[in-house]
């Protein structure tokens, strides 16, 4: 089977669940299916009211793409989802899903944890803190 690969950058939540059996369905051969889900955390004031995440959605979904084609040949994976939210998010959203399949779990393994350390260092999304009156924008998210 050829390596497969889905990406959205969008507002709308998604639905682990439904993303998880879509790609179980997909990958039906695959030994090894690893689920990450990225979710908005409460800063350490205990006082964050939002997440707001800016994307250029068009450009990050073409790093993002590229990254995961990347890593689709480097591990030999049969799949990867990536879903990426941006707007306006509050505590215990949802903001990312990232799923890889593969014949073996290692490299379902070590492809999610590049996968994700490039999400975060080169594509291109901007949080900010919302807490009451205050803002800030977050460096190295």
């Amino acid at each position: 089977m050829a390596g497969k690969v889905f990406v959205s950058v969008e507002e709308k939540d998604f639905n682990v669940s439904e993303e998880l059996h879509k790609i179980k369905k997909i990958s039906s051969e695959s030994g090894a299916v690893v689920l990450f889900v990225g979710k908005v955390r409460q800063n350490k004031q205990g006082n964050l009211d939002f997440l707001k995440i800016e994307s250029f959605s068009e450009m990050a979904r073409k790093e993002i793409t590229r990254i995961c084609n990347q890593s689709l040949k480097q591990w030999k994976l049969d799949c990867i989802l990536v879903k990426h939210r941006f707007g306006k998010l509050k505590p215990d959203d949802n903001i990312v899903l990232l799923i890889t399949s593969s014949a073996h779990r290692d490299n379902a393994y070590e492809a999610s944890m590049h996968i994700m350390k490039l999400l975060k260092s080169n594509v291109p999304f901007w949080k900010k803190e919302i807490s009451g009156k205050e803002e800030f924008w977050l460096e190295n998210n």
